[in-house]
């Protein structure tokens, strides 16, 4: 079993998209945060068999991705 941190954004119609920024190129879309998260428990572990059989190596989450809301002068 492996972990992987996970981003959920809601885009302004109510879509969720959810990355992994360990995993770059890596995307689920869907209606509902429980149906993205699902998503990614299939998309996941298929993505990283793809990696392998492609030779590449698989990412390991270090654990230490942040998501901060940034305020900057506009």
């Amino acid at each position: 079993m492996k972990a992987y941190t996970v981003v959920l954004e809601q885009d302004p119609e109510g879509k969720w998209t959810l990355t992994a920024p360990a995993l770059p190129g890596y995307v689920a879309c869907g209606s509902t945060q429980e149906e993205v998260l699902a998503l990614a428990r299939e998309g996941i572990p298929f993505h990283l068999e793809c990696l392998k059989e492609e030779g590449l190596p698989v990412p390991e989450d270090k654990g230490d991705a942040r998501v901060l809301l940034l305020e900057v002068a506009a």
